[in-house]
C-alpha cells in the first residue's frame, strides 16, 4: 500500500519539472525578442540623434540663403503690389471708356483742324474774267406851280431851274466773275461843283467835293456777283445858289456844273484790286446857274467786260503741319472706327423673355388685344401652365387674348376673360432663366 504514493510523488515532481523547463524556454524567447527591439530603438535613436546634428549644422549654415529667400519674396510682394496698382490703374467702366474715345476724337479732331488751317494759304494768283453792268435814272421833282400838274419830270427833258426843288437818282449796279472767290467790295456817291472856264473846262476856276453817301462796305465769300441798288436826293438850289453867290461876288462868267459820281473799287484775298475806283464809275451830270437845265448820263462805260489776276487758289505752305493734319484724321478715323465696334460688341442682346414675347405676339397676333392700360382682375383668376392652354381656353370662350406688359423687359400678362372667370399667364424673366438653367 505504501509503495504506490511513492510513485504518484515522482510523477508530480517530473511533471513541475517539466512545466519550469516550457516556462524558461518561453521567458529566454521573450528575451530573445525584446533584445534586438531595444537594439532597434538604440539604432533609431542614435539615427535621430543623428538627424538633429545634421539639421543643427544646416541651420547654422542656411541662415544667409532663408536671408536671400525672404528678400527675394519680398521683391515678389512689392512687383505683386505694383502690378495690382497697375491693373486697378488701368480699368475703365463702361461710360469711362464711351467719354476717354470721344475725348481722343475731338482733340484729334481739333489738332487735325488746326493744322490743315495754318498749312494752307492763298499764295498764287488765276486770271478772272468779270462782266459789270449799270443803269441809272431820275426824276426832277418840281416846286409847286399852276402848270406842271404831274410832281415831277421823267428822263430826256429840259427843266426849268427856277421850278426844281430836287433830283431823284437811281444808280444800278451789277458785277459777275466767272469763277467764285473770296473778295471784298466798297462804294460811296460823291457829289463834285466845278466852276471853269467856258472854252476849256481844264482851266479850274473853283471846285469842291461833297460826299453824299457814305462808304459801304461787303465781304463776300465763294461768291461770284454782287449787285448795288442806291438812291440818292440833291437839293439842287443849294447847290445852283451857291454858285450863284460865287459868281456874282467876284463878277465872273464862267461854266457851272454839278456832278454825282457812284465810285465803287472790288479787292480780292490779298488786297488788290480787281476794278479800281477812279475807272468805269456812272456819272449823272447837271448844269448850274442855267435858266434851263439838261441832265446828262454817263454810264455806257461800265458796261463791259475785263480780265484780272487774283489771288484764290490754295497751296500748301508747311508740309509738316499738313502731314500732321492727315495722321491726326487717320487716327480719328481709327479712334471713330474702335468706338463703333465698342458699342456694337457691347449692345445690349435680346433675352430669352424678349424672345418668348414677341414670338407669341408674332405668331398669334391675329387672336391676341394688345392694351395699353393694366388689365383690371376683379374676376375670379384662374392662372394656366401655358400659353398653349391658354389658347385652348381662347377657342373654348370665343374670346380675344388680352395682353399687357407689366414691367418692360421683365413680366407680361396674358389674359381671356369669361363669365365671372379670368383666365391667367404670366411670362416673368426670372421663370424663363430657371426654366433654362434647368434644362442645362
Amino acid at each position: 500500500m505504501n509503495k504506490p504514493k511513492k510513485s504518484k510523488k515522482k510523477g508530480v515532481t517530473k511533471m513541475n519539472d517539466k512545466n519550469n523547463e516550457k516556462v524558461k524556454e518561453t521567458i529566454e524567447k521573450e528575451i530573445n525578442n525584446t533584445l534586438p527591439k531595444k537594439e532597434e530603438k538604440k539604432e533609431e535613436n542614435t539615427k535621430v540623434v543623428e538627424t538633429n546634428k545634421q539639421k543643427e549644422t544646416k541651420d547654422t549654415q542656411t541662415p544667409k540663403k532663408e536671408e536671400k529667400v525672404e528678400v527675394k519674396n519680398e521683391v515678389k510682394n512689392e512687383t505683386d503690389v505694383k502690378t495690382n496698382n497697375i491693373n486697378a490703374k488701368t480699368y475703365f467702366s463702361y461710360e469711362n471708356r464711351i467719354l476717354l474715345n470721344v475725348v481722343i476724337i475731338f482733340i484729334l479732331f481739333v489738332v487735325a483742324l488746326i493744322s490743315f488751317v495754318v498749312s494752307l494759304k492763298v499764295e498764287t494768283k488765276s486770271n478772272i474774267t468779270y462782266k459789270q453792268t449799270s443803269n441809272l435814272d431820275y426824276k426832277v421833282y418840281l416846286k409847286e406851280n399852276d402848270y406842271y400838274k404831274q410832281p415831277y419830270l421823267g428822263r430826256n427833258m429840259q427843266y426849268i431851274a427856277s421850278l426844281i426843288d430836287y433830283i431823284d437818282v437811281d444808280f444800278n449796279y451789277n458785277f459777275s466773275a466767272n469763277a467764285r472767290l473770296n473778295y471784298t467790295y466798297a462804294y460811296y456817291v460823291k457829289a463834285d461843283v466845278l466852276v471853269a472856264d467856258g472854252e476849256d473846262e481844264s482851266k479850274v476856276i473853283y471846285s469842291t467835293t461833297d460826299k453824299i453817301k457814305d462808304t459801304k462796305l461787303e465781304n463776300k465769300t465763294n461768291s461770284d456777283s454782287f449787285e448795288i441798288n442806291e438812291n440818292v436826293k440833291i437839293d439842287y438850289q443849294k447847290y445852283n445858289d451857291m454858285i450863284k453867290a460865287f459868281k456874282s461876288s467876284y463878277g465872273i462868267s464862267a461854266n457851272s456844273k454839278l456832278t454825282l459820281t457812284l465810285c465803287m473799287e472790288v479787292r480780292d484775298e490779298k488786297g488788290s484790286i480787281i476794278k479800281s475806283m477812279n475807272a468805269d464809275n456812272m456819272k449823272v451830270t447837271i448844269p448850274l446857274t442855267e435858266q434851263m437845265v439838261n441832265v446828262s448820263l454817263d454810264y455806257k462805260e461800265v458796261n463791259n467786260s475785263n480780265n484780272v489776276a487774283v489771288h484764290n487758289n490754295l497751296v500748301v505752305s508747311n508740309k509738316v503741319t499738313i502731314i500732321l493734319s492727315v495722321i491726326s484724321l487717320l487716327l480719328m478715323f481709327i479712334a471713330i472706327v474702335k468706338l463703333v465696334l465698342f458699342f456694337i460688341k457691347t449692345r445690349t442682346k435680346k433675352t430669352i423673355y424678349d424672345i418668348t414675347v414677341s414670338r407669341i405676339l408674332r405668331e398669334y397676333d391675329r387672336v391676341i388685344v394688345n392694351s395699353k392700360n393694366p388689365i383690371e382682375l376683379t374676376d375670379e383668376i384662374v392662372d394656366v401652365n401655358s400659353f398653349n392652354e391658354l389658347l385652348d381656353v381662347r377657342d373654348n370662350l370665343e374670346k380675344p387674348i388680352i395682353y399687357n406688359e407689366i414691367h418692360k423687359g421683365q413680366k407680361s400678362l396674358f389674359v381671356v376673360k369669361g363669365d365671372g372667370v379670368t383666365y391667367r399667364y404670366i411670362i416673368k424673366l426670372v421663370d424663363l432663366e430657371e426654366e433654362k438653367n434647368k434644362k442645362k
